[in-house]
């Protein structure tokens, strides 16, 4: 079985919804991270103190086969009128360690039960 990382950089208050869409696409696992963006523009508050939002940066290692179902429900989720609240894109593994192959064969025995 080939392996593809899914990374997600978007708002903590997407973390949830993202984690569940990811989740309904057919991912399984998300490592979650904390993070700190510095975009092109600083937002100020009231009084003059720079803010920006704190935002989670989640990896999801799945199947080959799971990745772009998984982007394409993402992209509806952080793709908002033009706007974009988030990124999301896939990497694919050429090695992989550390994995629990019997959680792998479990996975590709739900697969083929579901028909995927």
């Amino acid at each position: 079985m080939k392996f593809t990382a899914v990374v997600v950089i978007a708002p903590d208050e997407l973390e949830d919804t993202v984690i569940e869409q990811a989740q309904r696409a057919g991912a399984t696992g998300v490592t979650i991270l904390p993070g700190k963006g510095i975009g092109g523009e600083t937002k100020r508050t009231f009084f003059g103190l720079m803010f920006e939002g704190s935002q989670s940066v989640l990896l999801m290692v799945v199947g080959t086969h799971l990745a772009t179902p998984i982007l394409k429900v993402l992209h509806d989720l952080l793709v908002d009128d033009g706007g974009s609240r988030g990124i999301a894109f896939s990497v694919p593994i050429e090695h992989l360690t550390g994995i629990d192959m019997q959680q792998v064969a479990r996975f590709e025995e739900h697969m083929r039960r579901e028909g995927a």
